[in-house]
């Protein structure tokens, strides 16, 4: 169930990247939002008399401390591999520390909806170091106790990325190529195309449901 009866304030992190370029459109389309407020190091390219651009790194909390006032929804689209960070301590800073850093301040604002793009097999106990960051990255944020928190964690995302990622390249090929193999319980690890990902975050940022996590076949539900 969707209600449109409020106009929202809303503020969005990672907006240049997939899932946020995606999301960015979708809320400036949208009449009930009535302002997007957009944190990150470069400017989104899309330009509206909406959108309010703020520049950070997220290491001073001061700088966007004041943003967070009248926020109905926070967006956190943020995320990087550890290739592109340069190292595991670097990659946990982005993805563990700025959706942490967003929680907190929307905690503090009292910020009605928190919906972030997690990953497929986010898992706290998890061996490996990408998804046991993610899972962490979870826990840490629901215990801020936001009235709706809600992880995404889309499969492989297709979309023009501005980077080549090889082995993702030869992943999504293979799981296109086998997609009629993946049924029932493997049906989440079809990927699935960033826009999806982001009309699913809109929709379930409105819903009555408060349902915490949603794997990729949710995810292609809602936003498809």
């Amino acid at each position: 169930m969707i209600s449109n009866s409020l106009t929202q304030k809303v503020l969005i992190a990672g907006a240049t990247g997939l899932v946020g370029s995606a999301l960015l459109e979708i809320l400036t389309n949208e009449i009930t939002v009535q302002e997007i407020i957009v944190l990150g190091r470069s400017e989104p390219l899309l330009k509206s008399a909406k959108i309010k651009f703020v520049k950070t790194d997220y290491k001073d909390q001061k700088i966007i401390n004041a943003y967070f006032e009248g926020v109905h929804t926070v967006f956190c689209c943020i995320g990087t591999i550890i290739k592109k960070a340069g190292s595991k301590d670097a990659f946990r800073k982005v993805d563990f520390g700025v959706p942490e850093t967003l929680a907190q301040l929307a905690a503090n604002y009292q910020v009605k909806s928190l919906i972030v793009v997690s990953s497929l097999g986010a898992d706290s106990k998890s061996s490996n170091f990408y998804l046991r960051t993610k899972g962490e990255m979870e826990n840490a944020l629901l215990s801020y106790k936001i009235s709706k928190t809600a992880f995404l964690r889309p499969s492989l995302i297709n979309g023009p990325r501005k980077e080549f990622r090889f082995i993702e390249l030869l992943s999504k090929v293979f799981l296109k190529l086998f997609s009629f193999l993946l049924i029932g319980k493997l049906k989440r690890y079809k990927s699935i195309d960033h826009d999806v990902i982001a009309m699913a975050m809109w929709r379930i940022s409105n819903s009555a449901n408060n349902t915490t996590i949603y794997e990729s076949e949710d995810i292609q539900w809602i936003g498809g």
